[in-house]
């Protein structure tokens, strides 16, 4: 037989030995073995919250070599295939492999072609598509197996055959955008949402087409725009021509394609001045905090339910609230902080969460929720709604307001023009009147209430702190309480006496097995007081935005004409400052208070009191002000 005869019989037979180990290969291919680390938050508009820094793992181990072992793999936040750009998907299967979703054509006829052409050129390169790439620089690259040889590519072709038997389209463009990368600026980040971060600070379905061309490239092959990307600023004309130049090569002439082209002409690199994912802030605090309350056997992906465009509304508040008060911002070395809440009511998902002015150890205490601050008069609802339930109160219950003299605690804090009158339970709430609040005495136990209470706040995982003494006193906002604790109590009144525990997450999700292990919407409410209680208190609380109401210096701030709750507090001397509001839909819990940091350690002793010497006056402000932001 003649040499070119058995040449042609050789390539015949590799083509059909190829295209038999793709019909007969019996096993499948797991695409999630290596992809095991995830350390970011973001919202569901790709937005990311958080990025837990260099070498962090969410895996919940005390074992050293499992920590280490998890660490050597990159941050990854995960993105679904039906969030993916359209202009993504566009350019990636232009740039890598344009017939990707026909299975025959490339994937299988040309890979086979290929393989042939690699045999006849005795060379490694070319022939790469996205099932390739992934398998190159994913699983044999993070295994450090990867090489230039002939055999590798050969490898990662029969597995790619392995690969299109056992997993659809979707599901590998999926790991390829999770997991490919790894691209030059960032060593230990990889995947499309943090390569538009770290070029642009923007999340992909922000990027027009001339910025993901740019992206999706870099994804491919960082290493060819390392020079001119390290200079990015300085060099956008020489990079936004380098790729338009190189879409003209990849274009097939068609109309749509020129008229894209032309638009691409119109469009600007708008990069990023610098890369801020590494920066550690109040919410990385917050959300790392949250992600410690699971315990996985591995790395999650946590989708939160803060979203970005409201912790940025947030911040408008806060500048407007240290505007307002900007001679009060610092007293006698103490630093004047706050913190604010924004709850939705029916789903208890905390939809924003401010810290502090610029120190984040003040909104530790706050995400870490240790043990609190007194919480004032915003506790007599919750002590009235015990009241209403077990003791045969109700909104038109009276009570003495002054002094009784068989009584040795007898408060201050009047309404002159009531003193010494018999008054109604709303008017103890729109007016603060805690001489009216304490006689309740004369008619229960205050003791045995307050215990009572103690028993339906463990029901709501708020923990007793053990450094208050339960007492008469106990109405006036002794017990300490987080903002959190606070918002929990407050989401159950509101949500007609039935509680959801407050989270930071919509959904946390296993990216190994895709089981979802935390949904927020599937929360399964709890009963704790009746709704005919909840909902006389709820009557009651707009009565403190009527006149001479304490919330009514708020409604300056507010939107007009919607009807609002609320209530307010301050504990002795006024050192800290409380507000409850809420529309009914939504809940917004601020605490004012001046801290000062002595060596690492935040203390209120000594403190000042809060502007005005009013909850109303310092957090009312704070959480009007937020209110109008979020919910305009």
């Amino acid at each position: 037989m003649k040499d070119w005869m058995k040449a042609v019989g050789i390539i015949v037979g590799v083509f059909l030995a190829l295209m038999l180990f793709h019909l007969f290969w019996p096993s499948k291919m797991d695409l999630g073995t290596n992809t095991n680390f995830v350390s970011a938050v973001r919202d569901e508009n790709q937005n990311i919250l958080a990025v837990f820094g260099e070498k962090t793992t969410l895996y919940s181990t005390s074992n050293k070599i499992e920590r280490d072992k998890l660490n050597k793999y990159p941050i990854v936040p995960i993105i679904s295939y039906k969030e993916l750009p359209e202009n993504y998907i566009y350019f990636l299967t232009k740039v890598e492999n344009k017939n990707f979703f026909d299975f025959g054509k490339d994937n299988v006829y040309g890979m086979s072609v290929s393989g042939v052409a690699r045999l006849l050129k005795g060379k490694a390169d070319g022939g790469s598509n996205i099932s390739q790439q992934l398998l190159k620089n994913v699983i044999h690259k993070k295994d450090g197996t990867g090489t230039l040889y002939l055999s590798r590519k050969y490898g990662e072709q029969l597995a790619a055959f392995q690969m299109y038997k056992s997993a659809s389209s979707e599901e590998i463009l999926i790991a390829y955008t999770n997991y490919a990368g790894n691209f030059w600026y960032e060593q230990d980040f990889s995947g499309l949402i943090l390569a538009s971060y770290a070029i642009f600070s923007r999340p992909p379905n922000q990027l027009n087409d001339l910025e993901m061309l740019l992206t999706v490239k870099t994804l491919k092959s960082g290493t060819e725009l390392k020079t001119l990307c390290k200079d990015r600023v300085a060099n956008k004309e020489i990079i936004k021509e380098k790729m338009l130049r190189y879409f003209e090569l990849i274009s097939d002439g068609s109309e749509e394609e020129k008229n894209r082209l032309m638009a691409m002409k119109q469009m600007e690199l708008q990069f990023s001045k610098e890369n801020k994912l590494r920066s550690t802030t109040a919410l990385t605090n917050f959300l790392k905090y949250q992600a410690q309350q699971y315990e996985p056997e591995r790395a999650l992906q946590y989708v939160s339910a803060i979203e970005k465009k409201k912790q940025d509304q947030l911040k408008v508040a806060s500048d407007q609230f240290k505007k307002r008060f900007r001679s009060s911002l610092e007293k006698k070395g103490y630093v004047l902080e706050y913190a604010v809440l924004a709850i939705d009511i029916k789903t208890g998902q905390i939809e924003a969460s401010l810290g502090n002015k610029e120190n984040n150890g003040a909104i530790l205490n706050f995400t870490d929720y240790g043990n609190g601050f007194q919480c004032g008069s915003v506790l007599k609802p919750l002590v009235f709604l015990e009241l209403f339930e077990n003791h045969n109160f109700s909104a038109s219950s009276e009570l003495y307001n002054g002094d009784l003299k068989q009584y040795k605690y007898n408060p201050s804090n009047v309404n002159e023009k009531l003193l010494n009158k018999t008054v109604s339970v709303k008017d103890v709430f729109k007016y603060s009147l805690n001489k009216a609040a304490v006689n309740h005495r004369t008619k229960t136990n205050p003791v045995k209430v307050a215990k009572s209470l103690e028993k339906k706040l463990s029901t709501m995982n708020i923990s007793s702190n053990p450094d208050y003494y339960i007492s008469e006193s106990y109405i006036l906002g002794t017990r300490n309480m987080t903002p959190l604790n606070l918002a929990q109590a407050y989401q159950m009144i509101f949500n007609e006496g039935n509680m959801r525990e407050l989270t930071a997450w919509k959904y946390i999700i296993d990216p190994h097995t895709k089981d979802t292990v935390f949904n927020s919407y599937l929360s399964k409410k709890k009963s704790i007081y009746k709704k005919e209680h909840t909902e006389r208190i709820k009557k009651i609380l707009p009565a403190a935005f009527e006149p001479g109401g304490t919330c009514h210096r708020l409604l300056p701030f507010l939107p007009k004409n919607r009807r609002f709750y609320g209530k307010t507090g301050t504990t002795g001397n006024a050192v800290d400052g409380w507000t409850v509001l809420s529309d009914g839909d939504k809940l917004i819990v601020a605490w004012v208070g001046y801290l000062k940091n002595e060596g690492g350690i935040l203390t209120q002793k000594g403190a000042p009191s809060v502007p005005t010497k009013s909850g109303g006056g310092s957090a009312g402000v704070l959480a009007a002000m937020s209110y109008a932001q979020l919910y305009e």
